[in-house]
């Protein structure tokens, strides 16, 4: 080398990845992914129920057009 100074050999033990990076796609905390779906979960439920009580629909009739259709 040009300073005298030979690298060192990579072990097995430097190029493996530590437990944190083996995956780095995985969040480091799952619960904010799990609150996330539960809010998209919440939001579609609320606007299928206003979409419900802003059209003024009935169960009866709802089920009615279903079974007409």
């Amino acid at each position: 080398m040009e300073d005298g100074i030979e690298p060192k050999p990579s072990t097995p033990e430097e190029t493996e990845p530590d437990d944190t990076s083996l995956n780095p796609t995985l969040p480091k905390n799952p619960i904010v992914p799990s609150l996330m779906f539960l809010g998209v979960i919440a939001a579609t439920l609320s606007v299928i129920v206003a979409g419900y009580f802003h059209g003024n629909m009935h169960l009866i009739t709802t089920l009615k057009n279903a079974a007409a259709s």
